[in-house]
């Protein structure tokens, strides 16, 4: 395998593990009799292999890998399922370039965002939403998606309920810093009943600020020891309004004394962090909205709870 495409010169196979992943998939979707079989222990090479013993049929020689994205296609209108995967629209930008497609299944339709450069190679994808049959003729069910030209994608979604309430939620997400993001999210749906998973929760307690600072099981920061003394794993979930807005992030805090700064590159979300005595005070300063409802913030203070002696 010497080149990415037949018009690139010295460059390596350009397929990602994770798009040769993809590729099966689409592969498996199309010819259910003769799936190709993977697991955790396959390698890029092992996943090139497999994808090569089948294309090969259709290919006048091995390793014409350009060539397979075109096969897919053709297999997929000769199917007798024309409607599987069709494309929507093209968003143009100066470096890349976004095909909208709506994937067809026996009982729902995806929509994806398949993300290429303008050299045709492919860099990320998205499930934006679905929209099941189901909903299809129902008066009391409404979703709709908005491009922009950034391009993000937002997904409204709203329900009428049997006592003439309307349930609304929304989900803006957009490419950046080399991953999709949820850039939005608003909703008046009151959350399911249930209790908090935290996942920090059996981790070291050991430095300095470690331990559960709660108003409630509903609210409240976990700290755990981390790489070392200063730096710690977090995890924040808060339901304010009666339920009605929630919020919850996970990150490191590096303290310097008393104080800490939440920031991830590509992430608005900015939120400062201070310790005083068993007190920790939160205070948002970004924008977080990607973490929480829209209609609350951060902002709060919760105290340390004494740690539960083992008994012996």
């Amino acid at each position: 395998m010497e080149f990415c495409s037949p018009a690139a010169r010295n460059r390596k196979f350009c397929y990602s593990s994770i798009s040769l992943m993809k590729l099966i998939k689409i592969w498996n979707i199309l010819n259910p009799s003769n799936k190709i079989l993977v697991n955790s222990n396959n390698t890029s090479n092992n996943l090139i292999t497999k994808l090569n013993d089948n294309f090969k049929n259709y290919l006048k020689k091995d390793n014409t890998y350009w060539a397979w994205i075109d096969i897919l296609k053709i297999k997929a209108k000769k199917a007798n399922k024309p409607e599987l995967i069709t494309e929507l629209i093209k968003i143009e930008k100066e470096t890349e370039y976004y095909l909208l497609l709506d994937v067809r299944h026996p009982s729902k339709d995806e929509i994806v965002v398949v993300i290429f450069s303008k050299k045709n190679k492919f860099i990320d994808y998205k499930i934006i939403t679905e929209f099941n049959d189901e909903n299809r003729s129902s008066k009391m069910y409404g979703k709709s998606l908005n491009i922009n030209r950034e391009p993000s994608f937002l997904v409204e979604e709203n329900k009428l309920g049997d006592d003439n309430a309307l349930t609304y939620e929304k989900k803006g997400w957009a490419y950046t810093d080399s991953s999709f993001r949820l850039i939005y999210f608003d909703s008046n749906k009151k959350p399911e009943t249930q209790k908090v998973i935290n996942p920090l929760d059996t981790m070291s307690m050991n430095y300095t600020y470690s331990g559960d600072y709660a108003r409630d099981n509903k609210n409240f920061i976990s700290l755990r020891d981390y790489a070392t003394q200063n730096k710690y794993q977090f995890f924040l979930h808060f339901e304010k309004q009666n339920g009605s807005c929630t919020g919850e992030l996970k990150g490191i805090l590096h303290f310097t004394k008393n104080q800490a700064t939440y920031t991830e590159k590509g992430d608005p979300c900015i939120i400062h962090f201070t310790i005083q005595g068993n007190v920790i005070n939160i205070k948002e300063d970004g924008n977080c909205g990607n973490h929480r409802n829209m209609t609350c913030y951060f902002n709060d203070s919760y105290d340390k709870k004494r740690k539960v002696k083992k008994k012996k």
